[in-house]
């Protein structure tokens, strides 16, 4: 949200507002929350700067005119500049965000001090104030824990600059993922897109799975799309698969009723106009991807595109609008002959090219020659992200016609986890774990859910 910082007060508003990104805002409780995820995941846990003493303990400034991918190959991540980088939108990022105005503007969340680099060298730092720790202390252990995921949420999430620069902020994961073991069969060199869809879908069934957290196992190595549903989590282990659709079941319902109305060709009044851009922004909390002008007009045509399956679209698109598009169709998953969008971000992206990439080359096909058109990579870097690819896939960033391509891939997917059969006529693949338990037939949301922890 970009807002006129003219009319606020920095001691007393609740927010933190960024000039140099246009006024761009964020709760201070969610400044805090980042504060202590940077001690948590970047701090020398042999310094001064251990998580326990995240409190009182000093973050160097560093501020700099460097780009995002700069300083974080200058192992500059544990900064106070990176940290408020990532508070701020994506075309913000490769720009200073920390001045003596900022400094100015919230003295009263820090006290500024020095101390000594790895070389003997001495830095600006700052640590928490008694009122800034006031503002912390005064939050329920709920709210903390909220915040708290938001902010890891940045950290994990696709990490968009304007540049095309490679963002490694969280290097907590693990060298190899997904080559585990070899596909149960290969399609024929002639066979239909869809026969390699199968293969991919029956690979993903056969192969183990292991989530990892901070180079750590999450949970038991499973198998099956059903136990691999269930070992999903974001943005960390606590909030896994029933304690994240519990949280989000509120946008859902929201950004649904939202897209249904415009589906009717209707249009929304001033309260739904105010709820359809508080959701947004939720969503996008929620994900870990701050998005500028999120303005009525640019959320309407999102969900009207992502309603419509307009692959011509102009509306915005990145893994933040991918994401506010899947939710707000999810309703779709019930009508015949309608397309639910799915999100298409680096993760999920990288699942599907890379299995598909792996059994088309398999089969011997050197060269894509319009097979699964339009369906196109997405960067992002982390975990083990990027991947090798033997085939020439496009680039599907930013693209609707990749959005709504790849969310028909994927409907395939829950298509034939829902209806494919034995030879002896039985269902082939376990029904969807719902959330609030018992079981279901798969959906998009289902199906990306797995896809998600498949391609990190």
């Amino acid at each position: 949200m970009t807002i006129n910082d003219s009319v606020s007060n920095p001691a007393t508003d609740s927010l933190i507002r960024f000039k140099r990104a246009d006024g761009f805002a964020v709760n201070k409780a969610l400044f805090l929350a980042a504060w202590k995820v940077w001690f948590k995941r970047f701090a020398d846990k042999h310094s001064s700067g251990a998580l326990q003493d995240w409190k009182f303990a000093k973050l160097p400034i560093g501020a700099s005119d460097n780009s995002l991918s700069d300083l974080i190959r200058e192992e500059k991540r544990f900064s106070l500049e990176v940290l408020c980088r990532m508070m701020v939108p994506w075309s913000y990022r490769n720009d200073r965000q920390v001045d003596d105005v900022f400094l100015r503007d919230y003295k009263v969340l820090f006290e500024l001090s020095s101390l000594s680099d790895e070389d003997g060298h001495e830095q600006m730092a700052a640590n928490l104030s008694a009122s800034a720790l006031q503002i912390w202390n005064a939050m329920s252990f709920a709210e903390q824990d909220d915040y708290m995921a938001y902010a890891e949420a940045r950290v994990q999430a696709d990490i968009e600059v304007r540049s095309k620069d490679p963002i490694v902020l969280d290097d907590q994961g693990i060298e190899l993922i997904g080559e585990d073991t070899y596909p149960p069969y290969i399609p024929n060199k002639d066979a239909k897109e869809i026969e390699f869809v199968r293969a991919m879908v029956d690979w993903i069934q056969d192969a183990p799975f292991q989530a990892y957290y901070l180079k750590q196992p999450a949970g038991d190595t499973v198998s099956g799309w059903d136990n691999r549903l269930l070992a999903f989590f974001w943005p960390k282990p606590r909030v896994g698969y029933s304690l994240h659709h519990a949280t989000l079941n509120p946008l859902y319902y929201r950004a649904n009723e939202l897209a249904r109305t415009l589906d009717k060709g209707e249009s929304w009044d001033q309260e739904w106009q105010d709820m359809a851009v508080k959701t947004a922004n939720e969503l996008f909390q929620i994900s870990g991807t701050p998005q500028k002008d999120v303005t009525i007009e640019n959320v309407n045509a999102v969900i009207e595109a992502a309603v419509h399956g307009d692959e011509h679209s102009k509306a915005k698109m990145n893994s933040g609008w991918s994401y506010l598009a899947a939710v707000c169709t999810d309703h779709l998953n019930s009508q015949v002959g309608r397309l639910p969008m799915a999100t298409w971000n680096s993760r999920i992206a990288a699942s599907v090219i890379s299995r598909l990439d792996f059994l088309l080359a398999e089969a011997g096909i050197t060269e894509l020659e319009g097979r699964f058109d339009g369906v196109g990579t997405i960067p992002g870097w982390g975990g083990t992200r990027p991947r090798q690819y033997s085939l020439e896939w496009p680039n599907g960033y930013r693209s609707w016609k990749t959005q709504v391509r790849a969310s028909r891939l994927i409907g395939q997917m829950a298509y034939i986890l829902n209806n494919d059969e034995t030879s002896e006529g039985n269902r082939k693949y376990p029904k969807m774990p719902l959330a609030a338990g018992g079981k279901g037939d798969w959906t998009v949301r289902g199906v990306q859910g797995v896809l998600f922890g498949d391609g990190y």
